[in-house]
């Protein structure tokens, strides 16, 4: 027999075992010890056949009824992977039936599908924004299947580091713990296993987390490894990413030609499939393009083309973040200091409302910014000052190291020396820090 059909036999005999109300010592003997049942019943293939045969005998088989058992076993696995695969599809559709269905799974199926049901029930509390007991699901089903003594043929590992990664980032704003979550999710993934597109997933989230943290050339690094895969690429989420991510970091490169090539070709995506909250980002991108290439005038247009998509946006609002604070800073750039301060503080009001820390903190430093730049010190002290806490507290070093020098500048101004010189300290402290942790990368 092959591992597989060791496995589904060993299942097959442990059902046969429980429905006889006994336990694995009952069965011991003389010629057969407590370890190798338990192996059997996990299709370890070092057992020798006679143990295994001796054993059917036990539990009332004869070595000729074991196909049978097998292809038995087989077809109740291929109907409980059917009914699965048929919960996941509804759980956008039903949330509440699906969850009702995996309750009633998870407490009468026994074997190798705990870990899909758990992942699943993940799913469900995701959708219901319980993002508390979704967690709770994801860690149980890895915990399931790092019991397990046998290579899993599924990805549902790499799956739920992937959901933890973005709860991480979505829930807490944790970017250090979302992209560990991810990277561990990828040293999961098993090429020869189903849901191979949850590869794609994890890789477009690591780009996403590494540019966050301004990690520019590794998560370019990752976004080209992923495109070398694009043409096998089905969903829409990854792809719009995709265009979304490489213009943005090819921006922060100054490599303004190419990075609106990427941000003109998933636009069109965009709006060939309706997707209006990766709309309004991509035109964000493309605004900031054209304000970093001095093309004020198509860089306000493209900002104000966004916003007009606010009312076709559902759960995505705090995309517009980040739309009002780069045509607040635009506006600045143009000396319309009346307009830069009403988009700035409707990006600091939009800011604060969604929990969104990274948007929030940038909101917070341009308006710090706009204050600065007009000559109102004392002003720009209150944001600058918040948007620190909110670093401080998701560990954004690159955003902390600006706000510690532009907030010195205000209190130089203002002629404080002693808080001048004190965040002139900590700014050289978190400039070591990032040099050290460059050396040991």
């Amino acid at each position: 027999m092959n591992v597989n059909d060791l496995k589904t036999l060993g299942e097959a005999l442990r059902k046969i075992r429980k429905e006889k109300g006994l336990r694995l010592k009952d069965l011991e003997d003389e010629h057969i010890s407590f370890a190798t049942i338990s192996s059997i019943e996990r299709g370890i293939p070092t057992v020798k056949p006679q143990n295994r045969e001796y054993y059917c005998k036990k539990l009332g088989f004869n070595i000729e009824d074991i196909p049978q058992l097998i292809h038995r076993e087989q077809r109740e696995h291929k109907q409980l992977e059917n009914l699965l695969f048929l919960i996941e599809t509804c759980i956008n559709l039903d949330c509440d039936g699906a969850l009702e269905r995996l309750r009633f799974l998870q407490k009468h199926t026994q074997g190798g599908y705990m870990d899909i049901i758990l992942y699943l029930k993940g799913l469900c509390y995701v959708k219901k924004n319980n993002l508390k007991t979704a967690e709770k699901f994801f860690k149980q089903s890895i915990q399931h299947i790092n019991s397990k003594q046998f290579l899993s043929n599924s990805n549902i590992k790499a799956a739920c580091y992937k959901e933890l990664g973005r709860i991480y980032y979505q829930r807490d704003n944790s970017l250090q713990q979302a992209l560990e979550y991810t990277n561990k999710g990828l040293a999961a993934y098993n090429e020869n296993a189903d849901r191979q597109e949850i590869k794609y997933f994890l890789m477009i989230d690591k780009v996403s987390f590494l540019e966050k943290q301004y990690r520019i050339d590794e998560a370019l690094q990752t976004l080209d490894e992923l495109w070398d895969s694009i043409q096998d690429i089905n969903s829409l989420e990854v792809k719009l990413n995709m265009y979304e991510l490489k213009a943005t970091l090819l921006n922060q490169k100054k490599k303004y030609e190419k990075a609106l090539q990427y941000a003109k070709e998933g636009l069109f995506i965009a709006r060939e499939n309706g997707t209006h909250e990766k709309g309004v980002e991509l035109l964000t991108v493309w605004g900031n393009i054209r304000q970093n290439a001095d093309d004020y005038m198509t860089a306000e247009n493209c900002y104000n083309l966004a916003l007009r998509l606010e009312g076709k946006l559902k759960d995505k609002k705090y995309v517009l973040v980040s739309t009002h604070t780069q045509l607040g800073k635009l506006y600045s750039k143009m000396k319309k200091y009346d307009q830069s301060y009403e988009q700035l503080t409707t990006a600091v009001a939009k800011g604060r409302k969604y929990n969104d820390a990274h948007r929030f903190c940038e909101s917070l430093v341009a308006l710090g910014d706009y204050y600065l730049e007009t000559g109102k010190h004392q002003e720009a002290i209150q944001p600058y000052d918040e948007a620190l806490t909110i670093t401080n507290q998701f560990s954004f070093q690159r955003l902390k190291e600006r706000i510690l020098l532009n907030l010195s500048e205000c209190w130089k101004n203002i002629g404080n020396n002693e808080k001048y010189i004190s965040l002139l300290v900590e700014l050289q402290s978190e400039l070591r820090l990032r040099e050290q942790e460059v050396a040991q990368a």
